[in-house]
């Protein structure tokens, strides 16, 4: 199980798509931009986010390179129906982008995205090492090939 938080400002597509993940074992929190996508970040890191591209006002290709450069940008799998091969490149870019799907996609094929996404996410996460200092303190550090 998996925690996944949902960017989607269409509240039928979030519902339907948050139902059927839930069903599949995953625990997931829903935003409708990435203000609340933000806040929920803040509050409890989620294993992967899912976004989409166009949130009316807000736009995923301006959006997700400020959360990145802020430090708070998940694993992300992008799930839009604006995906053209210039987004891909931008998106590409950002290593926190695990993966891309185009809508309408069928549920099946979600599902299976979701597993992939969170695959590589755990292949990409930093792994620390610890050590113990002179004082007694435990410090934890990236491991070089993490670094």
């Amino acid at each position: 199980m998996a925690d996944l938080l949902l960017v989607d400002n269409d509240a039928r597509i979030a519902d339907l798509v948050a139902f059927f993940l839930r069903r599949s074992g995953h625990a997931v929190r829903t935003s409708a931009d990435f203000g609340g996508a933000r806040a929920a970040i803040a509050h409890a890191r989620p294993d992967l986010m899912l976004s989409d591209l166009d949130l009316g006002e807000e736009r995923g290709l301006v959006e997700l390179p400020r959360l990145a450069a802020d430090g708070l940008l998940p694993p992300t799998l992008v799930v839009s129906g604006f995906l053209d091969r210039a987004a891909q490149i931008e998106l590409e870019r950002l290593p926190q982008v695990v993966g891309v799907l185009a809508k309408p996609f069928d549920l099946d094929v979600l599902l299976a995205r979701v597993a992939e996404a969170l695959a590589r996410a755990r292949e990409r996460a930093p792994t620390a090492v610890a050590s113990a200092g002179d004082d007694g303190w435990l410090e934890l550090a990236p491991s070089p090939e993490s670094a």
